[in-house]
């Protein structure tokens, strides 16, 4: 564009960077310094395991390895300096744009659950998919990240709901398959297995213990924790940090490490 002057953006770009100098240094040493003064290191991972340009449901993917072991290349720390890896998911399945969801809802429980969920795109407001709760994937989530505990998220969005599905097996072309495929075009095929839980009508907001909840709250907790394999040590009730419900929590090894959410 001609009426861009280039030289005042250098020098607007060359002022940002003067500002930002003092706080710039390799993000690796500073890892590594803090593991050997015998301190903890908490990494957060960004997207989900099937956006993973290697793990994912490609094509639909992201550019950048999104499973825990991404955290180690971008982290400058090596597998074994790993201690914990906690998995953070819904109670329910989302997903943005387009590809496979087999247990997608396109009907006002669906729409509920959006609205309820605030399940919009945070710059577009572009609405997500939404469906129900599907513990193929997350059987294959937990695998390949080594997930050692999860937090559930959004389980007071689920409140209403006369009867709660959770797929714990897809149907393909006639055979049971209980492993994520790897293929999209065998997953366009899926047909979800599903097993259906009583709801609960009373809001959860306020619990903060899980024996407060109702029993068919704790019955749909237990059930995706038995499909994870590892324990759901924490849930999430409401939009505040301090409306959590903590239980068996597993505490980190004593020495110096990282821990992957």
């Amino acid at each position: 564009d001609p009426a861009l002057d280039l030289e005042a953006l250098l020098d607007l770009a060359a002022g940002w960077g003067r500002r930002l100098e003092a706080h710039l240094d390799d993000a690796t040493w500073l890892v590594q310094a803090a593991l050997a003064r015998g301190e903890h290191v908490l990494l957060e991972g960004a997207q989900a395991t099937l956006l993973d340009i290697d793990h994912g449901s490609y094509p639909f993917v992201t550019s950048s390895n999104a499973v825990a072991g991404g955290a180690c290349t971008g982290g400058g720390i090596g597998p074994l300096q790993v201690d914990e890896v906690m998995g953070v998911m819904k109670a329910y399945a989302t997903r943005v744009g387009s590809g496979p969801f087999p247990t997608e809802l396109e009907d006002g429980i669906g729409a509920g659950i959006r609205e309820r969920g605030r399940e919009f795109g945070t710059t577009t407001g572009r609405p997500r998919r939404v469906g129900w709760f599907d513990a193929v994937p997350l059987r294959f989530a937990v695998a390949v990240n080594s997930v050692s505990s999860i937090m559930l998220n959004k389980l007071d969005i689920l409140s209403g709901i006369p009867e709660l599905r959770l797929c714990v097996a897809y149907d393909v072309d006639g055979r049971r398959v209980d492993r994520w495929p790897s293929s999209s075009e065998v997953l366009a095929r899926a047909t979800p297995v599903f097993e259906t839980f009583e709801g609960w009508e009373e809001p959860i907001h306020d619990v903060r213990a899980l024996a407060d909840l109702p029993e068919a709250a704790r019955r749909y907790v237990s059930a995706v924790e038995e499909h994870a394999g590892v324990p759901i040590v924490l849930v999430s009730v409401g939009p505040e940090r301090t409306q959590t419900i903590e239980r068996a929590w597993r505490p980190m090894r004593r020495q110096a490490g990282v821990a992957l959410a």
